[in-house]
């Protein structure tokens, strides 16, 4: 197991941002300027195309703006495949969150053939924060919605939610269990009586809830207000629907196992429910333990 492998997911020592000459290129450097000083660590720029000197200038012109010092960033050119390069990149400065920019909803044409967004948050192998929406104003976060699923990764994602929730002065975080009604059906197959399948059921969430309390009693909430909440339905949709509907700030969720591809945007996978249709900020948390 290499170096990056053991590395924790937090503290976010090293950030990244992805940079595309867009119209939201000054919230995106607003948003990492805040994300520095929230959690006192360097910056790197980085922009995947042909260096040209009047978009370097720009860019120079927005760090300075945004009151960048000089030794805390670095602005990095690449030329290539943008998703390419971005993950080399982050590879080898050991990147601990990659930062870019996303768009609410994707037409459906951009969906299947997948954006560099969403090529990003399939690939990375470290936890990548995407922004909906940036804006130039300093909006606090209130509320983070974080996946509470019966999952080895989950210890390291609620922990990550709870190390930004502190960070950012939250003032709560809802950690969603969600009930598959496909798992469901298995227990009250007809291999089951009515009896046994209802025995089956409430052992089966009495484990998830036991497990589930064991990781936040290990965790250091700090006076962090910390609610749980289980939900029925197609894990993925119910948390981002539920995001939605409390109107999160940040909703947090574990890497996909891997590589999605378009049988999984058809029949989609946990992560692919909030990709389609971003309720808020996501942060993907990778825990860097099965690269």
């Amino acid at each position: 197991m290499s170096n990056i492998e053991k590395k924790p997911v937090y503290p976010f020592e090293k950030i990244a941002v992805a940079v595309a000459f867009s119209p939201n290129i000054e919230a995106i450097i607003a948003a990492s300027k805040r994300l520095q000083n929230i959690f006192n660590v360097s910056i790197l720029f980085i922009h995947v195309g042909n260096h040209d000197a009047a978009q370097e200038t720009y860019l120079k012109e927005l760090i300075t703006r945004f009151a960048f010092e000089q030794n805390n960033h670095e602005i990095i050119w690449e030329t290539g495949d943008t998703v390419d390069k971005i993950l080399e990149v982050c590879k080898a400065r050991q990147v601990d969150l990659l930062v870019a920019g996303a768009l609410e909803k994707e037409s459906l044409l951009k969906y299947f053939l997948g954006s560099v967004a969403r090529k990003l948050c399939r690939r990375a192998k470290c936890s990548i924060l995407m922004l909906r929406d940036p804006d130039l104003l300093n909006k606090p976060v209130q509320r983070i919605v974080v996946e509470g699923s019966d999952h080895p990764k989950t210890v390291a994602t609620i922990e990550a939610a709870i190390y930004v929730a502190k960070a950012t002065h939250a003032l709560a975080v809802d950690v969603i269990q969600e009930e598959d009604p496909g798992r469901l059906a298995l227990i009250r197959s007809d291999a089951f009586t009515d009896n046994e399948a209802d025995n089956n059921r409430e052992k089966m969430l009495k484990h998830e809830n036991e497990k589930l309390e064991e990781i936040l009693s290990c965790t250091d909430c700090g006076n962090l207000k910390v609610n749980v909440e289980r939900l029925e339905g197609k894990p993925g949709f119910m948390i981002t629907k539920y995001a939605r509907e409390h109107e999160a700030d940040l909703l947090v969720l574990n890497s996909p196992d891997t590589k999605l591809n378009v049988i999984d945007r058809v029949f989609p996978h946990d992560i692919e429910f909030a990709l389609a249709d971003l309720p808020c900020d996501l942060l993907i948390v990778h825990s860097r333990t099965d690269d």
